[in-house]
């Protein structure tokens, strides 16, 4: 594992650096990562708590990277990867896991002003996590990418302040959306959307992305933000119905390598 203080000073050392995976995670990311190399060259953490294993890396020279990482056992994978290096990491055995567009709103009191009435909003209690993450985890790769999250992480999103909209069918929560304001209250992060299986196909998605617009209004918030990978044509419908557009050159590529090809 990592101390806090390496992984400090391994992430201020990557912010030089001219590919980096690190300007986005924080110390619980990669808390049981390994330091396999630290050089001028590249820095390469592996965390085998992940599955499948999660690399970090911040590279000017990706070359060198790309050879250490093809020495590597078993199931990888690497997130921020730049689009320019893609090929280099095909050569060894690595394929897209997901590209993940930014959609924006820039005005989204115009958008919920055009609806036809505001729905009471129920929130998550924090004892109720771990139905939450039963929920988001049956929904694993049903887009690319997406995995689910734990009643942890649930736990800590609200612990920051955030919220979590639910949806009930009876007493049952049958769907979740995770809600933030970000950028000094000036704009709503929409960070997960998930509909029990069996619930789907009910409308309950679109029900909940419009409540979390009208969060966003409520709250102060300018524009909504969001992820979403682009293969994932049905939510890319959704989102523009509601005034969620691509922003040209915001996404995040994802890479997987699923056997050793060496």
């Amino acid at each position: 594992m990592i101390s806090k203080d390496n992984f400090n000073r391994i992430v201020e050392k990557a912010s030089g650096y001219r590919y980096s995976s690190m300007l986005y995670i924080d110390f619980d990311d990669c808390k049981n990562s390994e330091i396999l190399h630290d050089g001028s060259d590249f820095i390469l953490m592996q965390d085998k708590s992940k599955t499948p294993n999660m690399l970090h890396f911040a590279a000017n020279d990706f070359d060198a990277l790309t050879k250490k990482i093809s020495k590597l056992q078993g199931v990888l994978r690497m997130n921020f990867v730049p689009k320019e290096c893609a090929d280099k990491l095909g050569s060894i055995g690595f394929t897209e896991w997901g590209e993940f567009l930014g959609f924006w709103n820039y005005d989204i009191a115009k958008t919920v002003a055009s609806f036809d009435d505001l729905d009471e909003h129920e929130y998550l209690d924090i004892n109720d996590c771990g139905k939450a993450s039963a929920i988001s985890k049956k929904c694993t790769l049903q887009s690319r990418g997406f995995e689910g999250d734990s009643p942890e992480w649930f736990k800590e999103w609200i612990e920051e302040g955030n919220k979590v909209i639910i949806l009930r069918m009876g007493s049952e929560i049958a769907g979740i959306c995770c809600v933030a304001i970000t950028n000094n209250g000036t704009t709503l992060w929409i960070r997960e959307i998930v509909v029990e299986p069996r619930h789907q196909g009910m409308g309950l998605g679109k029900k909940l992305f419009k409540q979390a617009l009208e969060y966003g209004v409520q709250n102060g918030a300018a524009k909504a933000f969001l992820m979403v990978d682009r293969l994932n044509a049905n939510a890319i419908n959704i989102y523009n119905k509601y005034g969620l557009y691509e922003k040209e050159g915001d996404s995040e590529l994802q890479m997987i390598k699923r056997v050793n090809s060496n």
